[in-house]
């Protein structure tokens, strides 16, 4: 539908992206996944540039810090485009500093995508490490909480107490995701079984108290007040689709056919809203809506073509194709992200889950699935 404008932007991108000069971690890795999976073609210099900035940075997140560098890393390796002696020597170094922050985040029962235990979880499932893993799976059981025959994790980030994260950014659709990647891969199968099945149950609660509701899922819950933090909006990183992949993901363990009319139900019913109800940001004065795949335009599209995939519903192939138009028709004005919303302020950058980078990923995606295939996984979008 798109093909020769999609053709044009990727080759856009691709150019930004390279013209980058890639001075944070967050720009330089949208640089290195995008030309990894765009050409197969990451330049050594800027590979080392990454090692160099895993070694100085300070902090250690999935999304933009040392882990995602050392996962990079294996991507690369994975890729053929760094050796065996590469990747171990890279490993070896930073292997005994990941399994510390493991013990850190359990301790401080956090077990966020980003800083806690499902990160490095993804993390040490890519490497085989299948020993750790099976300590996560475990700290990841001992930490839920038991209501009738549901489980649900509280969020120990957060200041206010008895606060369930509903995200898949944040959240308890990211430890169901989780949890099936280690079921389908063989680690912990009893165990990861019966904590889907248990996590499941609380959203199918939630569902059947919101399901005619133009938005169903809350972005969080007190469990002790029962007081709702409401989402509307549609975005990978809070509201119903993101909680819909964890549910197809939770689907593909259980096949219950329960879960997936559910989300057969859910996905359809985020496929009939529009960008001026969708939550998705727009500024008047630069006249300009966000693309990014965390809560942008080019996510949405992505997520609406997922489901396209798995349920051929007609509905779903026009939600992406208005999704991805709107993210075309800003393209096509020059895109920026939002940087400060109070004050209005938009940017131009390269990082994967918020920039330009990422948009590249899901047109590269829609355009040429075959070059892009799981590249969603670090976002726990892999469904087919």
């Amino acid at each position: 539908m798109y093909k020769d404008k999609i053709d044009f932007f990727l080759t856009q991108i691709s150019e930004k992206c390279n013209e980058d000069k890639g001075e944070n971690i967050t720009f330089s890795l949208g640089n290195g996944y995008y030309s990894l999976f765009y050409n197969n073609d990451v330049e050594i210099e800027k590979i080392e540039d990454l090692i160099d900035m895993a070694s100085e940075a300070s902090y250690s997140s999935f999304g933009t810090g040392s882990l995602a560098i050392i996962y990079f890393m294996r991507l690369l390796h994975n890729a053929d485009i760094i050796t065996d002696e590469d990747i171990e020597s890279i490993e070896e170094d930073s292997f005994e500093f990941f399994l510390e922050l493991l013990s850190a985040a359990a301790d401080k029962k956090e077990y966020d995508l980003f800083t806690g235990l499902i990160g490095l979880g993804i993390y040490f499932l890519e490497i085989k490490k299948f020993d750790t893993v099976a300590k996560i799976v475990s700290y990841i059981d001992h930490l839920k909480h038991e209501k009738n025959e549901s489980f649900f994790w509280i969020d120990h980030i957060v200041k206010e107490d008895n606060i369930i994260d509903l995200g898949l950014a944040h959240g308890q659709p990211s430890i169901i995701s989780f949890l099936v990647e280690c079921y389908h891969k063989g680690c912990e199968k009893e165990t990861c079984k019966k904590l889907i099945n248990g996590s499941v149950n609380f959203l199918k609660e939630l569902y059947e108290q919101n399901k005619d509701s133009e938005f169903i899922f809350p972005s969080k819950l007190n469990i002790a007040t029962g007081e709702t933090q409401l989402s509307e909006r549609l975005a990978w990183c809070y509201g119903d689709l993101g909680v819909t992949i964890s549910i197809w993901k939770a689907y593909t363990v259980l096949q219950d056919e329960e879960l997936k009319t559910m989300c057969h139900s859910i996905i359809l019913n985020s496929s009939k809203i529009k960008a001026n109800r969708s939550g998705v940001f727009y500024s008047q004065k630069n006249k300009c809506i966000d693309t990014g795949i965390c809560h942008g335009t080019s996510g949405i599209s992505h997520i609406f073509n997922k489901f396209y995939r798995i349920f051929q519903d007609e509905e779903l192939k026009a939600a992406h194709d208005y999704w991805m138009s709107l993210t075309l028709e800003q393209l096509e004005k020059g895109v920026k992200f939002p940087y400060d919303l109070k004050n209005d302020m938009w940017v131009e950058h390269t990082g994967l889950l918020e920039g330009i980078s990422g948009v590249g990923m899901v047109l590269l995606d829609y355009q040429y699935p075959e070059k892009a295939k799981d590249w969603d996984k670090i976002y726990l979008m892999n469904i087919g």
